[in-house]
């Protein structure tokens, strides 16, 4: 079911919104997301980086961050 839900908004058009999510109040650290939810990139010390330039474990780490974060408030 899953798989269907990731597919069918993978057909949706982008908007080129971009939504971020800070770990810490300080907002040093940020996960990019498009309209979709789909990973585009990072912003850590004042710098962007494309998730096309992370490893899949930097990838999965910043994402659990959020999730941390996010049920931990």
């Amino acid at each position: 079911m899953w798989d269907l839900l990731v597919e069918h908004a993978k057909t949706c058009v982008l908007s080129g919104k971009l939504y971020i999510y800070y770990t810490e109040d300080s907002r040093s650290v940020g996960v990019v997301f498009n309209n979709i939810y789909e990973l585009s990139g990072l912003i850590t010390e004042d710098q962007y980086l494309s998730a096309d330039s992370l490893s899949e474990s930097q990838k999965v780490y910043f994402i659990l961050l959020i999730f941390l974060h996010l049920f931990a408030s």
